[in-house]
């Protein structure tokens, strides 16, 4: 489940978001090769705006942990 997102804290919400996924891949909620929800779900889930997400999965797909496949979704890399 994901936590609370902080809207006062000084970590911008697209990190936190990041900071989320990154810990729910950790403890097992999103599995290697597993696709994780969609842009406009994750939106939903932390109430947040899909820009704010894209920015998220995008900056983990920088770091090797995402990868989007076109017309598929987003899936989650071997450690």
């Amino acid at each position: 489940m994901p936590s609370e997102l902080n809207h006062r804290s000084s970590s911008p919400l697209y990190q936190q978001v990041m900071e989320d996924i990154v810990h729910d891949i950790a403890s097992g909620l999103y599995r290697a090769g597993e696709k994780i929800p969609s842009e406009a779900d994750l939106g939903d889930i932390y109430d947040v705006s899909r820009i704010t997400v894209r920015r998220a999965v995008e900056e983990l797909v920088k770091q090797g942990k995402l990868t989007k496949r076109q017309g598929k979704g987003t899936f989650v890399n071997e450690a």
